[in-house]
């Protein structure tokens, strides 16, 4: 009885110390932040500035006037986009924010049609950092974040947290970002081959 306990506590001993050596396997290194080569439709923007005491905001979305579609989101939602010149490779958004800012957002990127396709779709959250990763990346030349206006909340005393007039009418609330930041995982280091002396 006691050869089968202390067998099977040494197979789970061995199985955890094999599950932290799979897991542990070489670190990530990150490329420098993209963000900041990046511009945005708002010149005075400081949510991709590298700079964590500035504060930018979620803007309206520019929508086509013969495109209902677009319209309907215009109303609903505010957005901040990062353009760059060139397509860049986007693999990790890290999103800083004070608390209560950004609960509920979509990150999202331009495809080759030009259409918004949603990388991530965040709820619920309520801390000052949002860091997300890709297993793989994609290549863009803008990246949005599309944040609704009013939303439910049960973190602020059980009510709604809707920013809503009196006639019912969406008014024209955005969000504060402190950050946005964008990157890329390089390629892991090759050992360096030692010099043969003659």
């Amino acid at each position: 009885m006691r050869s089968a306990a202390f067998t099977f506590l040494l197979g789970i001993l061995v199985a955890a110390l094999l599950a932290s050596c799979v897991s542990t396997g070489p670190k990530v290194q990150w490329s420098k932040n993209l963000a900041i080569e990046a511009t945005s439709r708002d010149v005075n923007s400081r949510f991709h500035d590298d700079n964590l005491y500035t504060e930018g905001e979620t803007g309206p979305i520019v929508e086509d006037e013969k495109d209902k579609e677009s319209q309907l989101e215009a109303d609903k939602y505010s957005e901040a986009v990062l353009e760059w010149l060139n397509p860049q490779k986007i693999q990790r958004v890290v999103i800083k924010a004070d608390i209560g800012e950004m609960e509920y957002f979509k990150i999202q990127y331009l495809d080759d049609q030009e259409e918004w396709q949603v990388l991530r779709d965040v709820k619920d959250h309520v801390r000052e950092k949002y860091d997300t990763r890709f297993k793989e990346p994609v290549i863009s030349r803008k990246l949005r974040l599309l944040v609704p206006r009013s939303w439910e909340s049960r973190r602020v005393g059980g009510g709604k947290r809707t920013q809503r007039s009196d006639g019912g009418a969406p008014v024209l609330t955005y969000r504060k970002i402190r950050e946005i930041e964008v990157y890329y995982a390089l390629p892991p280091e090759e050992p360096v081959a030692p010099v043969a002396s003659e």
